[in-house]
């Protein structure tokens, strides 16, 4: 019986972090497809609202990137992977509280990352497929 409810709490926290992770840190993304060439993510309270974006393989798209946090910087970039070392596309950086519209060159099908160059602990998964 106390393995059971040290299991239970163990899962409870584990769902608790989940909950409270929010736009930073390595998500295992499941269920994130391209639905067009039309992308939105907002910055807000220094978290993105989206842990996943995707694109259609090999067709230009836009971003629109909303930033709601007032006098804070924030942009969206994608590279290649987390180490953040090789850029794909690097949006200009918006002083919120503003809009932005991204233009992005068609990128190849893959499994890429994006995040805030200013705030890098705000990112995540970014498909084209």
């Amino acid at each position: 019986m106390r393995k059971l409810a040290l299991l239970c709490l163990a899962a409870a926290g584990t769902l608790l972090l989940a909950a409270c992770s929010g736009g930073g840190g390595t998500t295992t993304v499941t269920n994130c497809s391209p639905s067009g060439t039309n992308l939105s993510v907002t910055a807000k309270s220094f978290v993105f609202d989206t842990t996943c974006l995707a694109a259609p393989a090999n067709r230009a798209f836009t971003i629109a990137f909303h930033n709601e946090d007032g006098a804070t910087s924030h942009n969206v970039s994608i590279y290649t992977d987390s180490s953040a070392r090789k850029p794909l596309f690097q949006g200009k950086i918006v002083v919120g509280v503003a809009t932005e519209r991204y233009d992005v060159k068609a990128l190849p099908a893959g499994r890429y990352f994006f995040r805030c160059d200013v705030h890098p602990q705000m990112n995540g998964t970014f498909i084209v497929k």
